[in-house]
């Protein structure tokens, strides 16, 4: 398809000085790459200047016509960038540079209105390597905010993104996150004023991790524990008919197993978060005693951690807040991932969670 101007035209009342011939890369006509040529214009300001005329099919220097980069952004949204690339005939760089560009633009158009309550994470851009830490708007449920590293400078940068968009950061009240003391000591420094709650599914994580720990110390001696390890790692009303009955020997006899004294030990913490603040404070007191007592290593090097972090556990029972939005973003993000077999660059990573849970308006067309 060839696009031209007539003889004599005239652009924003300037004459043409030139002009330059370029191509843009369109819908395909049913299976066949289409392709939009056209002689595009430079004209001379009164400041001596000579610019080239912007086209209304395609913005500068993309290559594609706004129609194609809509379609290539509808075509993310339901496979991998690689496939999508595949998909359009195009390398999966330029479709990487397509993706940041219109995101990014929707990001900084992006309002953000009342905050309050921000939950904090890190996850992975290839296995073990380029985390990224991710803050999500607990009550719209939306990716705020994400950069490289999983430091407390994070938190630094959130600060001033907020203070950039015109929000007081004094304004969020509540933040949920692990133990990671990087993000505690970063939420303590750049957001004083706000109260701290430990996400309650990364402290069952800890003991669900410390009794597979005791596990697999005492099964060296204890054959019956030998295939047992998927019994201890859920709770009681998740395991099958034969699984419950094997866990419920280990409880029968006299002198039960170190493993199901850290698995005793799991289940009391959880019940912990089903009482008014008041019992579950008398409660955790209790278990601390208990488990500081237990004799059971990993158990006691958990309820350490716990003693010192009390008042943030104990914080959720005035928040109410926890990462499950983010694990359940994580888990799409880390999905997409997996099929793309991982990310090469971490801002593509970036890329990926402000445009599957961010809820922006990633615009093509301008008028």
């Amino acid at each position: 398809m060839r696009v031209d101007f007539e003889k004599g035209s005239r652009f924003n009342g300037l004459s043409v000085h030139d002009t330059v011939e370029r191509c843009w890369r369109h819908l395909n006509f049913f299976k066949y790459p289409c392709f939009v040529t056209a002689r595009v214009p430079r004209v001379k300001h009164s400041d001596g200047s000579v610019r080239m005329v912007e086209v209304p099919w395609g913005r500068p220097g993309s290559g594609f016509t706004l129609d194609f980069e809509a379609h290539a952004l509808s075509l993310v949204g339901q496979m991998p960038v690689l496939a999508a690339a595949k998909e359009l005939g195009i390398h999966d760089t330029r479709l990487w540079r397509l993706l940041r560009f219109h995101v990014n633009k929707a990001f900084e158009a992006q309002e953000i209105g009342c905050l309050k309550r921000i939950g904090v994470d890190e996850t992975s851009a290839r296995k073990g390597h380029d985390y990224i830490t991710v803050l999500v708007d607990l009550d719209a449920r939306r990716v705020l905010f994400a950069c490289e590293g999983r430091t407390g400078v994070a938190l630094s940068l959130f600060r001033q993104f907020l203070e950039f968009k015109g929000v007081d950061p004094d304004s969020v009240e509540d933040f949920s996150c692990d133990m990671s003391p990087a993000f505690l000591s970063g939420i303590e420094a750049t957001f004083p004023r706000a109260k701290v709650t430990l996400d309650k599914f990364h402290l069952v994580a800890m003991l669900t991790k410390a009794v597979d720990e005791t596990r697999k110390g005492e099964s060296k001696q204890y054959k019956a524990l030998q295939g047992t390890r998927w019994i201890w790692l859920k709770n009681p009303s998740n395991l099958n008919s034969s699984q419950q009955q094997t866990l419920k020997q280990f409880f029968l006899q006299n002198n039960f197993c170190l493993t199901a004294q850290a698995y005793g030990f799991k289940l009391q913490f959880q019940e912990i978060f089903s009482l008014r603040k008041k019992a579950a404070e008398r409660l955790l007191n209790l278990w601390l005693e208990n488990a500081l007592e237990s004799g059971l290593r990993h158990i006691e090097d958990v309820a350490t951690t716990f003693f010192k972090r009390r008042e943030m556990i104990l914080n959720w029972f005035d928040s109410k807040i926890s990462n499950g939005v983010l694990e359940g973003f994580h888990s799409v993000l880390q999905a997409t991932k997996h099929k793309a077999r991982g990310y090469r660059d971490p801002r593509n990573l970036i890329t990926m969670s402000y445009l599957l849970h961010g809820k922006l308006n990633a615009i093509t067309h301008y008028k």
